[in-house]
């Protein structure tokens, strides 16, 4: 299991960007950025995250899965520069963060996933989750290194400076320490149409799965600044985090023992009712935190339970070659929850309506979950 290591610092530097909250404030203080533009930013770096990882299986095929986790360093790095040269130019932040570092974050992501699936072939629950919760955990320390800086007084285009160096170069770093994984020879069965319909339900479901998470923690400092402080609000967003970080370990080792239908039902309920309970009443701080926990933990199964649905379904072989069209569903959800959520809450001044939006969606991805997990393996 030491060889897991690896690919979870990548996890972690990369996921940094669910703690993109964080920077929304200073952006629209200092800068002018409208709450509905952070959150594209934020839309661009899931949609370009989740583009780039179809590319991911192509380029390891000329690279390597070393050589792609360089790259994505390098990617990374240089997309948080080019925010902090932008002097607050929405377009530059647009392009650097947005495109060029989430580019980087999908090819990191994907070699990070694959390599633990193939070493692993007969856990791959538990071991998807284990990778996956690095990527969940590293909002845990952006957000803490980050509010420091902040708080020091420190401007948000110096912060992005100091995150592009410092985990840009620890990614390089792993790149060169990771052991060499053998890519799996793809096979050279054709596809059905019950696996293509398969891989069709499982994008819109994980599009409709990860909507209402999408939404709230894009949003999380604006949803709730009238109520709670901006420490407190910190502190939700490392809770969401956590809670991220701890249910994708939950999820994997679970799944590998009971239904994935079961357990995607039991998630998508827990988030989109803690969703729906946080735009429609108001809470004391700590029963904010357990409602954030839930959408926390209900986002969280997403990342597990359809990357071993791809998997078991597709075998190992093709799972780079496949999943990254199924998680473009996410790509989508990326762009259309933090933006909806914000452009509804500067419609109406609440949260109340897309709250309730989020709801009824992560209903309907029970539904489309169901019915992807239920087609015949022998029409496969």
């Amino acid at each position: 299991m030491m060889v897991l290591i690896f690919p979870v610092v990548v996890m972690l530097a990369l996921g940094g960007l669910y703690a993109w909250s964080m920077f929304v404030p200073s952006l629209q203080m200092v800068y002018g950025i409208t709450p509905s533009q952070t959150q594209w930013i934020f839309g661009m770096v899931i949609a370009s995250f989740t583009l780039s990882m179809i590319l991911a299986d192509r380029i390891e095929r000329r690279l390597g899965l070393r050589r792609i986790v360089a790259l994505a360093g390098i990617l990374f790095a240089a997309g948080y520069l080019l925010a902090w040269l932008s002097e607050g130019r929405f377009s530059l932040i647009f392009l650097g963060i947005g495109l060029v570092s989430g580019i980087g974050t999908g090819l990191g992501y994907m070699a990070s996933l694959a390599m633990a699936v193939r070493r692993f072939p007969h856990r791959k629950g538990l071991v998807s989750g284990i990778v996956s919760a690095g990527f969940g955990g590293g909002a845990v320390v952006l957000t803490y290194f980050s509010e420091g800086l902040l708080d020091a007084g420190n401007d948000v285009l110096i912060v992005f400076r100091l995150i592009g160096l410092i985990y840009g170069a620890a990614i390089l770093l792993v790149s060169f320490l990771m052991p060499h994984v053998d890519m799996v020879p793809a096979s050279q069965s054709s596809v059905s149409t019950a696996h293509i319909k398969r891989l069709a339900l499982l994008f819109v479901g994980i599009l409709m799965g990860t909507f209402a998470g999408l939404m709230v923690i894009g949003n999380l400092k604006l949803i709730g600044a009238s109520d709670y402080s901006s420490h407190q609000l910190s502190i939700a967003i490392v809770v969401f985090a956590i809670s991220n970080f701890s249910g994708r370990l939950l999820w994997g080792w679970i799944c590998d023992h009971v239904s994935n239908v079961w357990l995607m039902s039991t998630a998508l309920v827990m988030q989109g009712m803690a969703t729906f309970a946080i735009g429609h009443w108001s809470f004391g701080v700590m029963q904010f935190y357990v409602m954030v926990m839930f959408v926390g933990l209900g986002f969280a199964a997403n990342f597990v339970l359809f990357a071993k649905e791809v998997a078991h379904r597709m075998g190992p072989d093709k799972f780079g070659k496949y999943y990254p069209y199924v998680f473009l569903g996410y790509g989508l959800a990326g762009v259309a929850g933090p933006v909806i959520g914000a452009m509804m809450f500067e419609h109406v001044g609440n949260f109340q309506s897309a709250s309730l939006v989020a709801f009824v969606i992560a209903v309907i991805g029970i539904v489309v979950f169901y019915r992807a997990a239920k087609v015949p393996l022998s029409q496969s």
